[in-house]
C-alpha cells in the first residue's frame, strides 16, 4: 500500500481540491483520479515526490 495525493486543478492551474489516500498501486490511484476528473480541468496524482500522471488538460506554459 502506498500513500498518494490527488490534486484537482482549476483552469488557472491552481489547486481547487486535494485528497490524500492509500492505494495498493498506481493503477488504482489513477482510477480514483479519473472519477474525480469528471467535470474538472485536470487532476494530478502524486506518490511522494513522483508525479504518477496528470489527467485532463495539458500543462500551460
Amino acid at each position: 500500500m502506498n500513500s498518494y495525493r490527488l490534486y484537482v486543478l482549476s483552469p488557472q492551474e491552481r489547486v481547487a481540491d486535494a485528497r490524500e489516500a492509500i492505494y495498493p498501486d498506481d493503477n488504482t490511484a489513477l482510477a480514483h483520479a479519473e472519477a474525480l476528473k469528471q467535470n474538472n480541468y485536470a487532476v494530478e496524482v502524486w506518490a511522494g515526490e513522483r508525479l504518477v500522471a496528470r489527467l485532463g488538460e495539458e500543462f500551460r506554459i
